[in-house]
């Protein structure tokens, strides 16, 4: 009874750790919101293509592809690998959480672009390596209940 029960005990483990997996994205496929991943753990064999999930896909959409190479958190459906998806990306000693503040919300990009919200603060932060274009179908509002101050080489105002 003991040992029918503890081999009962391995199958479900071995099940667990095929379900849920850490893997390495190999290719993206942004048009389908798609990636296949390399398990290390399984002899280095990669996935079919597995959907990426996002926050949200309905009526306001989100969209964030990982990059090929970027670490990956793998759920696969029980009946195998057949089915699947990537769940997130884990931070680790060589990619480094961005912030250490669980106020902010902080997104940043590879050419060094970020911005962050802290709601502790009450501040919005940007920092754009380029060009800023702000477009409106309306009426653009700029309200200060301080000052506002722009401080640039050439400012136009028509």
């Amino acid at each position: 009874m003991i040992q029918k029960l503890e081999q009962q005990i391995k199958q479900l483990q071995a099940a667990v750790n095929q379900i849920i997996r850490q893997g390495i994205v190999t290719s993206v496929y942004p048009d389908r919101g798609t990636v296949r991943v390399k398990l290390p753990d399984s002899g280095g064999i990669v996935s079919k293509e597995l959907a990426v999930l996002f926050q949200k896909t309905q009526d306001n959409k989100d969209y964030d592809m990982p990059d090929i190479g970027e670490q990956v958190v793998c759920l696969f459906l029980p009946n195998g690998m057949e089915q699947g998806y990537v769940i997130g990306s884990p931070y680790s000693t060589v990619d480094k959480v961005p912030v250490t503040d669980a106020d902010k919300k902080h997104y940043s990009f590879k050419d060094e672009t970020w911005f962050e919200y802290d709601r502790k603060t009450h501040k919005f932060k940007v920092f754009i390596k380029g060009t800023i274009d702000i477009h409106a179908d309306g009426k653009i509002t700029i309200d200060s209940g301080e000052h506002i101050q722009l401080t640039a080489p050439r400012i136009d105002i028509n």
